[in-house]
């Protein structure tokens, strides 16, 4: 059986540069399509793993003064390690009838203390509207005009209403307006229903389209497309 011949794409799904048939590409166009390629292929690692070591770094800090009085020096890697453990027990206890009470309890203290409270609250129902299993999280995906009249921005409507106008009730709709590349931070903004254009997007395609910056988008013909 003739194996199946590959595509320039087939290779992390990169546009590399392919030789032509009629002839061996020169000396420097070969380190030239391979820099760039390798260019391509680093970017996304490399911010991957600077967020990554971000994060290691904040959770491991956050563990230093305990090491340091228990163990009398820091130990990198023990804080991230103790912060993963405590994410794991949070999601068992989510999942158990004593713990979801616990955790209950917790919401309640949280809550109730006023710095805190349009915090938590504000960071729970953005996480919950992203969960998988969400139940009342974004209910559309729209396109609004921002930052100016003749612009439109990909954002998430999350509820309706009525504004009192010159002439009568006027439908509103609330929508969030996450920002690149970090979707769980952005703006909540108030339009005018009229003012709305619907798409036939998913919750998952634009989040993806919004995190990669549009480039994730495919077709773009197909955003400006109402359902």
């Amino acid at each position: 059986m003739e194996p199946k011949p590959r595509s320039p794409q087939d290779s992390v799904e990169f546009p590399l540069v392919v030789p032509s048939k009629e002839g061996k590409p020169g000396f420097f166009s070969y380190i030239r399509s391979r820099l760039i390629t390798g260019v391509l292929v680093a970017f996304p690692l490399v911010v991957t793993l600077f967020f990554g070591r971000f994060l290691f770094n904040l959770l491991d800090r956050w563990f230093y003064p305990w090491s340091m009085r228990f163990l009398g020096r820091p130990v990198p890697g023990l804080g991230a390690a103790i912060a993963l453990l405590l994410m794991f027990f949070l999601g068992v206890a989510a999942h158990n009838v004593l713990g979801r009470r616990l955790l209950r309890l917790g919401e309640a203290v949280l809550t109730r203390i006023p710095v805190l409270r349009p915090v938590y609250l504000g960071a729970r129902e953005v996480s919950r509207a992203f969960s998988r299993d969400r139940t009342q999280g974004f209910r559309r995906v729209v396109l609004i005009p921002f930052p100016c009249e003749g612009a439109w921005c990909v954002a998430f409507q999350t509820g309706e209403f009525e504004a009192k106008g010159p002439s009568g009730p006027v439908p509103m709709v609330a929508v969030f307006m996450p920002t690149t590349p970090n979707p769980t931070t952005g703006f909540f903004l108030a339009y005018p229903k009229s003012a709305v254009r619907t798409t036939d997007l998913s919750v998952e395609e634009a989040v993806k389209i919004v995190i990669s910056g549009g480039l994730a988008a495919g077709d773009l013909a197909r955003i400006f497309k109402e359902s």
